[in-house]
């Protein structure tokens, strides 16, 4: 099959007040190294992508962040400055105009600048699988096998393969026959004979539009790719255990590959603002012209997330193809999932165990120890990232310590501490959500300067 040049975008925003004071505001997630691997998230996402690209990522950021993006990620990806955060869809039909102006043909994809994945192999052939199911017109997501009931996840549901009745016999969405009875005839005489004309030309058109349907289906799935029915929001632990139970459901990902002329022909559908506004500002990048009309359109541009903007809506138009995806994948939207992550990875991240001793890089290595030096005979459980020395007594925690002082745990479970020079964390992992309110209170408490 001939490809469509294919370009990464990879959209770097968001708050990250779920990971405070790790992410600020002049230091966001994306931007930092969580897990001890020597590489921050920005910086393994354009590792993963580089091979599979065949013109420069693009990365899309606030116009504060532009100076450490380059820094980090040098002249082989192309910036885009967003003046203003507008949420992900205004950001990624920038970017897709711009190509579209390029490329009309190009397929992107648009991935995340801060999740974890593993098995990059696998990774790679996902996209390589989306890719080919974007060139037939699909908007396309990689969905995550679920491995259990995660509320801090959207999710995606699945079209179970449909089977179709044609002449008696039953077919599967690929267009396979199977067994079946031969249709009855029907009665005679004039008025019955027109009635009879009526209904089959009806059950005729009905068939050829399933037909259509289920040859579509079929070369979606055989690509490796199966149609989607609908996107969900994180659910409640009752729907997120029912969707664990059906089989049919796979974790968002928020990960999307499109046609660029797709996506903006798709948007100017469902909001013409963003479309037309998008291309215009391509139209003027490169020349004189592009910091006003950049100015001067992107404030009005509709502050949405492409989930809403376009995947919800053409999923309902059965227009949006998934492809399973089956590699290990975490946003890390919170310290929980951190904690979860260095757990089960220990050993592969830079991350170490509690121990007596001071580490002279980032990470803090040795053994949980007791009162008599280390000792793991209690049970505790302490990964440490940076600088700090930590004693440990019939503790589960994860401490991020970036300051001198040592710290010491005593018979606590599940918490994540982060020791910083001006701000103090200590948080239970099961209430890693709500970590969010407490960082909403900095300003209106006077604490605005530690966002």
């Amino acid at each position: 099959m001939p490809q469509a040049p294919f370009v990464p975008v990879i959209p770097a925003g968001g708050a990250g007040t779920r990971l405070w004071p790790l992410s600020r505001r002049d230091r966001p997630k994306f931007l930092l190294d969580l897990t001890g691997s020597g590489a921050s998230l920005l910086q393994q996402t354009v590792a993963r992508l580089a091979p599979l690209a065949d013109r420069a990522p693009i990365v899309v950021t606030g116009v504060p962040h532009v100076a450490a993006v380059r820094e980090q990620v040098g002249s082989d990806v192309q910036i885009l400055a967003e003046p203003s955060p507008r949420n992900s869809m205004p950001a990624i039909a920038l970017a897709a105009a711009l190509v579209e102006r390029d490329s009309p043909d190009a397929v992107i994809g648009s991935f995340a600048a801060d999740h974890l994945i593993g098995d990059h192999a696998s990774f790679a052939r996902a996209v390589t699988a989306a890719r080919h199911a974007a060139e037939l017109g699909h908007l396309v997501t990689i969905g995550i096998r679920p491995t259990h009931a995660a509320t801090g996840f959207g999710y995606i549901e699945r079209v179970v393969e449909r089977h179709l009745e044609r002449d008696g016999e039953k077919m599967s969405a690929d267009g396979g026959a199977g067994s079946g009875t031969a249709a009855a005839a029907g009665p005679t005489g004039m008025a019955a004979a027109t009635g009879t004309a009526a209904a089959t030309g009806t059950a005729a058109a009905t068939e050829r539009g399933a037909t259509a349907d289920g040859a579509a289906e079929g070369e979606l799935r055989a690509l490796g790719a199966v149609p989607v029915s609908r996107f969900v929001e994180k659910p409640d632990r009752d729907r997120a255990e029912a969707f664990l139970a059906s089989g049919t459901f796979s974790w968002n990902a928020g990960i999307f590959v499109v046609r660029a002329r797709v996506l903006l022909d798709e948007l100017a559908e469902q909001i013409p603002g963003i479309a037309h506004g998008a291309r215009a500002i391509a139209a003027a990048h490169g020349t004189q012209e592009y910091s006003s009309v950049l100015a001067e359109i992107w404030p009005r541009l509709t502050s949405i997330a492409i989930d809403h903007a376009l995947a919800e809506p053409l999923a309902a138009a059965g227009k949006v193809a998934m492809v399973p995806g089956d590699f290990d994948w975490d946003d890390v939207g919170d310290f929980a999932a951190l904690a979860r992550q260095l757990r089960e990875h220990r050993g592969s991240t830079g991350a170490g165990s509690a121990g007596s001793g001071r580490s002279d890089g980032s990470v803090c290595a040795g053994g949980p120890v007791g009162a008599d030096g280390p000792d793991d005979s209690d049970g505790s459980d302490v990964q440490v990232l940076g600088a700090a020395t930590v004693d440990a007594l019939s503790s589960t925690a994860t401490v991020y310590g970036s300051t001198d002082r040592h710290i010491a745990l005593v018979g606590l479970q599940g918490i994540s501490i982060v020791d910083t020079e001006d701000a103090l964390l200590v948080l239970a992992d099961e209430q890693a959500q709500t970590l969010a309110r407490i960082v909403a209170r900095l300003d209106e408490n006077g604490h605005g300067h530690l966002r």
